[in-house]
Order: structure tokens, then C-alpha cells, then sequence
């Protein structure tokens, strides 16, 4: 890499802010701290033409409402009482609401994974012991032991103990027969699959699909890249168990993750070694590892030119900033560490340190459009961006042990950016291991299946929650009952819906007649009807006698 010399680099000469303000003024328009605008932290979705949409819709809809009212005129009372509920049902249609918990996790895991797995656990029974265990997808949406994440208890076998037993599991199926599919759930052929050519041969399909479903989410500006460790202590692995102090589960998998300030996977890229970008890694392959990675999740951002991405110092390099600007147009932000200055001479930690807390020093390349800061506060930190700088130079409260209070320290706008952007991964992280599902297993490739259905749960949420906001709703569901709804929503996808309990029975609201398929009526013994209670769910003749809330019930 050419271009970085230390005479490239300037800074400041005199100690008078008013100088080193000129410094940063230098910098191209292009690359200066104003293309960091409010537009940029817009994360949800202009629902404008939508809302377009639906006055126009509610418009057709007082026209029907009017054709109807003249027609019912002319009808029996029970006519009209039948008009007027048909009339409710398709004002509520007209009106874009939100879907339930378990159709956005349907979104990420949807009918083809559930067919796939059902297909592969088959055969690989039938490769194991001769015979199948004739699974389907809808026992394998059951078996998604997603409630388990949240009623934690020492063994799976405790879930169907006497003294234990906890219904909403032990009702699903026997625990002979959720042993069996744990043993034998699968997602790819053997016969047909090289491990020594795809070291995550064993899960690939299910990586794929998922990767495939994150890209397809409308994305934000802003994006962090970090670590995610998947945690895994078993020896079965091989090398793609790997070690990180740092993070809270030191021995496991570890994914690179694509993800936006509130904790949205965008994508993510399992590590692997030297197959981990395959034969060809391009012009990243100059560029070490971190930047190899940064490069190949940044390749799928969309409208790169309007976002920006932000790393920490095992990514960061000078030539890696250039090159994304360069090649991609993206703009980028992250700590370095001092052995990547590339020449770059920046004032003392000691000397900082006397200056005291908030004291910094910085130089810029004009011509690289790159900006460095080493900032001091408890202790010195260095950040190189091609999107922010110095100025403005704001004020943060810290705590201060010597006067026991809060103080104001001077921080420079390029710290700020990076705090307010930067947690996205650790926050992703942070949400799947509130639940996390319990992943307990001899085949080590079951610890990635479990923490992807985490993080399409965890992405599920995060757009219904978009949806709320962009509807004005006040209210949302917390992430521990939307994940009790998609479990009970997967173990009953397929099955006839029970009948509600008596005191929303007889309560006698919304009990509004909807057309069905055809079927014999709840009440006459010959009749068949194509009206169902739409609370209920049973089937009735509408007759001029009857009473919807009292004499269905």
C-alpha cells in the first residue's frame, strides 16, 4: 500500500484553538463532519405512500358503506345486522394493521426451511438405521423449542417429569418422541456433502437461507461490525471452536456480524479459518484479515454512498478507510491501534494526560481524506474516520473521583459518533442471550441452528416493533411475550383452533359473522353454511331468529 509517509500528515503547531480549527476547516467538503446530517440516524421506514394507499382505500370504502345502507333497507332486520358486520370486516381490511408475532418469524424461517429440515431428518434416519421417522414440517415447527429459552430448567427430561412438568412442552409431543428428533434432525445429505471442502457443510443450507432473508430487510444508514461468539465448549469441532477472552462465553464459533444501531442482523459471515472467503478473496486479500471482512459484509450493503460503518481496532487499518471510500464510496469510522499509524505521530499519552481529562491532538490527510484523533479521557484513545473529525467539539458528563461529582469533559464530535453508533452487534448479542435456546448437543453444528432461530427471533421483533412506530402505536410487546407467541403460534400452524374459553364466550363482543369455508352448522342438524362466528370459529345458518352473541354460544 502506497500513499501514507509521515510528512503526509499535519497537525497543530501552536496551542490556539482557533488554529487548529483552520486545520480541520481544510478538509474537502465531501468528507467533512456536515455530511454526518440528522437524515442519517433515520432508521424507520416512510410508510407516506402506504398511508396514500389507505385513505384512498377508505374512501372506496364509505362508498361501499352507502350502496350497502340503501340496500339493507329494503331487507329483514337480520339482513341488515349481516351487512353491517360485513361492513366492519372490510373497514378493518382497508386499514393496514400489524401481523401476529409468529408470520414475522415466518419471514426468516419460513415454509421451505421447515420442508428441508423435515426431508433431510427423514433420510438421514433412513441412512442411520434403515427406517424413517416419517417427520413433517409442521412437528418440526413443534419441535422449535423456542419456550425453553425463557422456562429454563436443568434437564429437557425436567419438562416432562411428574414433579416438573410443564404443559405448554409436555403437551406437544411425548418426550420418547422429542428425544428422537433431537437425535436425528438434519439439514443437509451426507452422501453428497465434502467436508474438507465446506467445513460448515453440516448447516450450510440453513446459513444460506438465513443470510438470504437478512439482506431482504429494508436496512438503515449507520451500521456497526463486531464479533458474535456462538458458545460451544465440545471438542467435536475441531479449529472452528475458537477462543476469545474478551467476550462474555469464551469458547465457541465466531460470526462477523453486519448489524444497524438498534440490533437488526443485516448479515454475517461464519469464521472458518482459511476457507472463510474461499479461494478468491480479491483486493481485500492485501489487506489482513479485519479488513478482508469488513470488505466482504460491506459488498452487500445497499446505497453505500449515503451510509456509514463503524469497526473497532482489529478491523481498523488506514489503506482499509481508503478503500472502502475509494472502491465503494462508503464512509467509515473506527478505533486503531498505534501500530497502524502508517508514520502518523500524534502527542504523548503522558503529555495528553497532563493536559487532562478531554485534551486531544489530531492529524488530517487532505488528500486521503482521512482525520485522526487520539482523545484522553480515563485513558487515551485513537480513532481514524473519513467522515468525522474535531469539530464540533462538544461536552460530556464523567465522574470525577478527586471532586466526587459529574464534570464537563471536552469530546470531540468523531468519539461522539462512534459511542452513539458502535453497539449494535453487542446489543444483537445481548438480545439473544436473554432467551438464548438451549443448545446442548453431540453434534456441534446444532449450537449455529439454535443461534440462528435466536437471531431471526430477535430480527422478527425488531421489525414488529418498526411497524408499531411507523402505525403510532404506543404499545408493543415485550421480546419475552412475543417469543411465548411465536412458540405457541409455530406448535399450532396447521392445527384446528381450540374454542375460547367461556368468559370470552359469553362476553358478547366481536362476534361478528365472516364468510368460511363451507361446513356443517354448529347448531342444525342437516344445515350447512359458509358463515362462521368470527370469534368462535364455528360455523352457523344466519336465520331471522338467531342471536350471534347468546345463541351460537
Amino acid at each position: 500500500f502506497q500513499g501514507f509517509t509521515p510528512s503526509s500528515f499535519y497537525g497543530r503547531r501552536n496551542e490556539s484553538r482557533e488554529k487548529r480549527m483552520q486545520v480541520i476547516e481544510q478538509i474537502p467538503e465531501n468528507s467533512s463532519d456536515s455530511e454526518t446530517s440528522d437524515k442519517d440516524d433515520e432508521v424507520f421506514v416512510n410508510l407516506q405512500g402506504e398511508l396514500d394507499t389507505e385513505n384512498e382505500s377508505d374512501s372506496s370504502a364509505e362508498e361501499v358503506e352507502d350502496v350497502t345502507a340503501q340496500q339493507c333497507k329494503r331487507t329483514k332486520n337480520f339482513r341488515y345486522f349481516f351487512h353491517s358486520c360485513q361492513e366492519c370486516v372490510l373497514l378493518n381490511c382497508s386499514r393496514r394493521e400489524l401481523s401476529s408475532p409468529c408470520s414475522y418469524f415466518t419471514r426468516f424461517f419460513d415454509e421451505e426451511l421447515f420442508q428441508l429440515i423435515a426431508e433431510q431428518t427423514n433420510l438421514y434416519s433412513c441412512q442411520l438405521r434403515g427406517t424413517s421417522i416419517n417427520t413433517n414440517p409442521d412437528e418440526v415447527r413443534s419441535f422449535m423449542k423456542l419456550v425453553m429459552g425463557i422456562v429454563k430448567m436443568p434437564s429437557v427430561d425436567d419438562y416432562w417429569s411428574e414433579g416438573t412438568r410443564y404443559q405448554k412442552i409436555a403437551n406437544v409431543m411425548s418426550v420418547k418422541r422429542f428425544q428422537c428428533l433431537s437425535r436425528m434432525i438434519h439439514f443437509q445429505d451426507n452422501a453428497i456433502s465434502d467436508p474438507e471442502q465446506n467445513r460448515l457443510f453440516k448447516v450450510r443450507p440453513v446459513l444460506e437461507l438465513m443470510r438470504k432473508k437478512n439482506l431482504k430487510i429494508e436496512s438503515e444508514n449507520q451500521f456497526s461490525i463486531d464479533e458474535m461468539m456462538v458458545p460451544y465448549k465440545g471438542i467435536k469441532a475441531g479449529s472452528l471452536r475458537q477462543y476469545l477472552p474478551s467476550k462474555p462465553h469464551h469458547w465457541g464459533f465466531k460470526i462477523f456480524v453486519l448489524a444497524g444501531v438498534f440490533g437488526m442482523v443485516y448479515d454475517f459471515l461464519v469464521y472458518t479459518g482459511k476457507s472463510t472467503f474461499g479461494a478468491e478473496q480479491g483486493p481485500a486479500k492485501e489487506l489482513g484479515l479485519g479488513a478482508s471482512v469488513v470488505v466482504e459484509l460491506c459488498k452487500t450493503i445497499n446505497n453505500p454512498m449515503e451510509c456509514v460503518v463503524y469497526f473497532d481496532n482489529f478491523f481498523t487499518t488506514l489503506p482499509l478507510i481508503v478503500h472502502l471510500n475509494e472502491s465503494l464510496g462508503l464512509r467509515s469510522l473506527g478505533t486503531i491501534r498505534k501500530n497502524r499509524l502508517k508514520g502518523c505521530h500524534l502527542e504523548d499519552d503522558h503529555k495528553l494526560k497532563s493536559q487532562g481529562r478531554g485534551s486531544f491532538d489530531y492529524r488530517v490527510d487532505n488528500e486521503a481524506k482521512v482525520a485522526i484523533v487520539k482523545w484522553f479521557d480515563n485513558k487515551a484513545v485513537t480513532l481514524a474516520s473519513s467522515c468525522a473529525a474535531v469539530s464540533p467539539v462538544k461536552e460530556v458528563r464523567r465522574f470525577s473521583k478527586e471532586q466526587k461529582k459529574h464534570v464537563g469533559v471536552t469530546c470531540p464530535n468523531i468519539v461522539t459518533q462512534f459511542n452513539v453508533h458502535m453497539g449494535g452487534v453487542d446489543l444483537a448479542d445481548m438480545m439473544v442471550a436473554l432467551y438464548r435456546t438451549p443448545a446442548k448437543s453431540h453434534r456441534w453444528y446444532m449450537s449455529l441452528f439454535w443461534q440462528m432461530a435466536d437471531i431471526a427471533l430477535n430480527n422478527a421483533w425488531l421489525l414488529y416493533r418498526r411497524d408499531a412506530k411507523s402505525l403510532g402505536e404506543v404499545k408493543h410487546k415485550k421480546l419475552k411475550t412475543f417469543r411465548l407467541e411465536v412458540a405457541d403460534g409455530l406448535i399450532h400452524a396447521g392445527k384446528k383452533k381450540a374454542r375460547p374459553v367461556d368468559d370470552i364466550r359469553y362476553h358478547k363482543v366481536d362476534h361478528f359473522p365472516v364468510f368460511s369455508d363451507r361446513g356443517r352448522c354448529k347448531l342444525c342438524s342437516n344445515g350447512k353454511s359458509t358463515i362462521a362466528c368470527q370469534k368462535c370459529g364455528v360455523l352457523l345458518c344466519i336465520t331471522s331468529d338467531i342471536r350471534m352473541a347468546d345463541d351460537i354460544q
